[in-house]
Formats: structure tokens, sequence, C-alpha cells
């Protein structure tokens, strides 16, 4: 059933006109790319301060006021870049593992980041103040940490699947 989607949207017009374009699939991919850096960027700095790395700065609230606004709009950008893409090569993504494997990864990763914005805006200190709290920061930075690189590794391993 999926190949058969993936042969119906390479042959409509759309596809074929992105196909065809020399510069449409690395102008896509850049932006692609660049998101990811934001994305991961924002995350490692979250993650970090949620492991209490480094011990100075400016608080966590504080800065998951800053960084996850641009964390939602550069996985917005990869949402449309992403779709973009497949647009282009549906059979390249939609029938790689490699590719589902990461669109798990990242709707696990939007999980976690949506966890973590919530407990933080409901109660800013609740990383803090008590041991459960530590503990649960050490887990949820660990696996957004471990998600995001396991999402990079996934995406690189879509043209070699």
């Amino acid at each position: 059933m999926v190949k058969n989607v993936c042969d119906w949207l390479a042959q409509t017009a759309l596809s074929q006109l992105f196909a065809r374009s020399e510069w449409f699939v690395p102008t896509v991919q850049t932006f692609h790319i660049l998101s990811v850096a934001v994305v991961v960027t924002t995350l490692a700095m979250l993650d970090f301060k949620l492991l209490n790395l480094p011990q100075s700065g400016s608080s966590l609230p504080l800065l998951a006021r800053s960084f996850l606004p641009w964390t939602w709009k550069a996985l917005a950008v990869l949402l449309v870049t992403g779709v973009l893409l497949t647009i282009t090569e549906p059979s390249r993504e939609l029938l790689n593992n490699a590719f589902r494997l990461k669109m798990l990864l990242v709707l696990a990763l939007a999980g976690v980041t949506f966890t973590f914005q919530r407990v933080t805006s409901r109660d800013p200190q609740y990383w803090r103040s008590s041991p459960r709290g530590r503990r649960f920061a050490s887990a949820i930075a660990l696996v957004s940490l471990m998600l995001c690189v396991t999402i990079v590794a996934a995406g690189r391993m879509i043209g070699y699947l």
C-alpha cells in the first residue's frame, strides 16, 4: 500500500516539478539542516542546564523561555521542509526504515520537549525543588540528548539504506 502511495505521489506534477529542478532539493535541504542545528543546539543547551552543567549562568526557566520558541519554530520548518523533500522523492523516504525510525524518534522528542515545557511553565523551580525533580531533570535531559543524537544518525542513514 505504501508503495502505491509512493508511486502515485512520484507521478504528481508537483513531485516531478521539484525533482526536475536543480536548485530545489539543495535549497530545501539547507533549510532542513539549519533547522536541525537550531533544534539540537537549543535542546542541548536546555538539557545541559537540566543536568546542572554549567552551574552558573542564566536560570533554567529563563533559558526555556528564550530557547523553546526557537525550538518549536525550527520544528515547524523541519516539518515543512521534510514534507517537501518527501514529495520530491517519496520512495526514498517513505519506504526507508531509517526514515520511519527518525519520524518516531522526532515524535518522541517533541513529546519530551512538550513535557519539559509544560512542567517548567507550571512550576519553574520543579527541577531543583526536590530529589524527585532533580532525578526527573536528569532523566529527561539524557533522554532528550539521546533522541537528538539518534535522530541525526537516522537522518544520515536514510541515504544509505
